[in-house]
């Protein structure tokens, strides 16, 4: 079983955008914090992440995210993996 690990983050902000934070909280009736990694997550997924992007990743979070993206990927290769060929290139490369 795998081990929950959990850190603080704090952020500085003025009283309004506070209040802002607390309004949303208020208005999802859920923790600040869960509103906060929900938004975080839901911008994360509809990033497109480039192999450049990729390579300036410490190397944990880039394993992570490669994991994530062939767990969504694995579905339409399995699909489509009867049409998928190797066009021959001409090279001499197999």
């Amino acid at each position: 079983m795998e081990s929950l690990q959990s850190s603080f983050i704090s952020i500085r902000v003025t009283k309004a955008e506070k209040a802002r934070f607390n309004l949303l909280s208020a208005i999802e009736n859920k923790p600040v914090s869960t509103v906060i990694r929900e938004l975080v997550e839901k911008e994360l997924s509809k990033r497109k992440y480039s192999a450049i992007d990729l390579r300036k990743l410490p190397k944990e979070i880039r394993a992570e995210i490669l994991k994530q993206m062939t767990v969504q990927a694995m579905p339409v290769y399995k699909k489509y993996k009867d049409e998928l060929f190797i066009d021959e290139t001409g090279d001499g490369i197999e």
